[in-house]
């Protein structure tokens, strides 16, 4: 797994590349954990990511108070990984990751 960190004002953009599985889920966590306490927006661009399993739910919940995260570009497999999500825990609240029809590709979330 290979992540690129971009700082842009008080935003950081990650872009994995690869799986998103437990196996690189502490990595990624490393990344988001490690950028600096003025961020305040994170970008996840996973034009890249080439798989994700349950992980990515677990990466999505780790605590990035208060930074606001941005799901952009979102491959397939991503894609229905919230969408299994979304339809098994309804309540949970996956959706609101996933692109509204009148968006560009890009989800806005609080954390």
């Amino acid at each position: 797994m290979h992540i690129t960190t971009e700082l842009h004002g008080r935003g950081a953009t990650l872009t994995p590349r690869g799986a998103i599985d437990f196996e690189n889920l502490d990595q990624l966590r490393a990344c988001l954990t490690g950028l600096p306490d003025t961020v305040t927006e994170v970008i996840w661009d996973l034009h890249a990511v080439t798989f994700a399993d349950i992980a990515g739910l677990h990466l999505l919940s780790t605590p990035t108070a208060p930074a606001q995260v941005t799901l952009t570009n979102l491959t397939p497999p991503v894609r229905h990984l919230l969408e299994e999500a979304t339809a098994t825990f309804p309540d949970q609240g996956w959706d609101r990751h996933l692109p509204t029809p009148v968006g560009h590709g890009a989800v806005r979330t609080a954390a």
